[in-house]
């Protein structure tokens, strides 16, 4: 947060009285930090993004509303909040019900669908509210309560949609951190294995896309473990899919692909898949394939993958759209330079319509791949122009 909003820690309220009088008198906020100018660029728009409004008034707008969700632990351990921060996070006595929890289960459902209409960041804040109230509730409750496992099922899809939004939306790994471990405490008081599946593969990414393999790699197992007891075959394929993208990315590409022949195998197996996994199909499966045998180096074999996941994208699936279209600009550069500039043109205008920082992050291999072609130097003029504040 210092480095988002150049304050120091004690302006924005995160420092114990004991922190404070033990902070150095020449302790200043830090400015930033080095980025290449790529990173940079995302960093300025999600940060307008996320910020909505300027100065002053924004960055409390978006200290209450992005942190709602944590502060009851800030509180506890004595940290002082900015201005009124402490009475949005006082105790609150929602009653738990069946009318009360069917309510909030609708909202955390009417947020999904939202997803794949919404921007991230117009659909964030009130995710981010819904599962600040569904932490509270869970508080509230008694432990013994019938219901509790009910509403623990809806605050982890609520807050694991929070996570995915900073995560794959907006490149805020620091603060989707706050909304994974929500969801992982949520999903144990529901005590649904399939839940627990999707949050605990979906924070593997985490460390996964920072090729930091052995704690992506104790996600994934215990990921596996519950899938062992309740997982249907969309869910048992996605989660082989999850392990192949990020064993590839970890320096095992060959077992990249073999966990996607374990996918395809997946699909033949027993089992009902819960409603909130809309996120993964036939033709997700295609793309997670496609990416395989790219970065196994087979870009004729990615090519095809990737052409079938395009075809049978579902409607509204822009995002994935743009992610599937920059790889396959890599896989088509090898052999054909003009379609491949052409595809990562496509993929632009895309992100033109829909920002999304997960397909930007796929724009490096894409340069890399027609470094020696003239059409590096417009990529650069595209991606500039689509992440210009």
């Amino acid at each position: 947060m210092v480095l988002v909003f150049g304050m120091a820690a004690d302006e924005l309220g995160l420092l114990s009285p004991n922190e404070r009088a033990l902070r150095p008198a020449s302790a200043v906020a830090p400015h930033g930090i080095v980025r290449d100018d790529f990173l940079e660029a995302i960093v300025r728009k999600v940060t307008s993004i996320m910020l909505g409004v300027e100065g002053e008034f924004g960055r409390k707008l978006f200290l209450k509303g992005l942190l709602g969700a944590s502060v009851a632990p800030l509180l506890a351990h004595g940290t002082m909040l900015p201005e009124d921060m402490e009475a949005l996070a006082g105790p609150r006595r929602t009653k738990l019900d069946r009318r009360s929890v069917d309510a909030y289960r609708a909202i955390a459902a009417s947020h999904r669908d939202l997803y794949w209409t919404s921007p991230a960041s117009t659909l964030l804040p009130s995710v981010v509210a819904h599962a600040q109230l569904g932490e509270a509730m869970m508080k509230d409750a008694s432990a013994a309560d019938v219901l509790l496992p009910v509403l623990g099922g809806a605050v982890a899809e609520c807050a694991l949609l929070a996570a995915r939004l900073m995560f794959f939306d907006l490149a805020r790994d620091d603060v989707a951190e706050l909304f994974f471990r929500l969801a992982q405490d949520a999903v144990e008081v529901s005590r649904d294995h399939s839940l627990a599946v999707a949050v605990l593969a979906h924070r593997a990414f985490v460390p996964g896309f920072a090729q930091q393999e052995q704690p992506a790699r104790a996600f994934l197992d215990a990921a596996h473990a519950h899938a062992r007891y309740d997982a249907g075959p969309l869910l048992r394929s996605w989660l082989h899919c999850v392990d192949g993208e990020i064993s590839a990315r970890t320096g095992q590409p060959q077992t990249g692909v073999a966990r996607i022949r374990s996918a395809e195998d997946a699909l033949g197996s027993s089992g009902t898949d819960p409603v909130w996994l809309d996120f993964f199909d036939a033709s997700r499966l295609a793309g997670f394939a496609g990416n395989a045998l790219l970065l196994a180096g087979q870009h004729h074999a990615a090519a095809d993958r990737l052409r079938d996941a395009l075809d049978g994208l579902a409607d509204g699936a822009e995002r994935q759209r743009a992610v599937l279209l920059f790889d396959l600009a890599v896989a088509q550069a090898p052999g054909d330079a003009d379609q491949a500039f052409a595809t990562a043109g496509e993929a632009c205008d895309v992100l033109g319509r829909d920002f999304y920082a997960t397909a930007l992050k796929r724009v490096p291999a894409v340069r890399q791949a027609l470094r020696h072609t003239p059409y590096a130097a417009e990529l650069d003029e595209r991606v500039r122009s689509l992440t210009a504040v």
